[in-house]
């Protein structure tokens, strides 16, 4: 006689998971780890870069670093220098990539003066913050700006 079994010797449809799990063939799905130990990110990260030992031959120095100077002030400067040794050389007056240089700096300029408005208005923000919430801190801060 075949292999028969009725309704009642199977377990309903939605009990497949606890079925699966408690048989001793399988264990919980049969696909996940019944333990995990795994780093999440283990460098650290500014913006979508990831800075860690893959990428960079010392993170911990490159962290201190933007830590006193962040990634922006960084690259300003050397747009800074860049922009006047190219003003400094009237040769490079006609190169595309001085030409690309300038059009780049020139939009970063203007982002700078279209987010001065914002700048502006987060700064009251924390000063009318001050105000209420340090009467010390403020009066100490208006005394430094005399």
């Amino acid at each position: 006689m075949a292999d028969a079994t009725s309704d009642r010797d199977q377990a309903p449809w939605w009990a497949w998971p606890w079925s699966a799990a408690a048989s001793s063939r399988v264990p919980w799905f049969g696909v996940a780890p019944q333990s995990l130990t795994q780093p999440i990110n283990p460098g650290w990260s500014f913006g979508n870069v990831i800075v860690n030992s893959a990428n960079s031959s010392a993170p911990d120095v490159e962290q201190e670093i933007v830590s006193q100077h962040s990634y922006g002030r960084q690259i300003g400067r050397l747009m800074d220098a860049v922009e006047a040794l190219s003003e400094a050389l009237p040769q490079t007056g006609n190169d595309e990539r001085i030409k690309e240089f300038r059009e780049l700096a020139a939009e970063v300029d203007e982002i700078k003066k279209e987010m001065a408005p914002r700048r502006l208005e987060q700064l009251r923000r924390e000063l009318e913050w001050l105000k209420r919430n340090d009467p010390a801190g403020w009066e100490k801060l208006r005394d430094v700006l005399r």
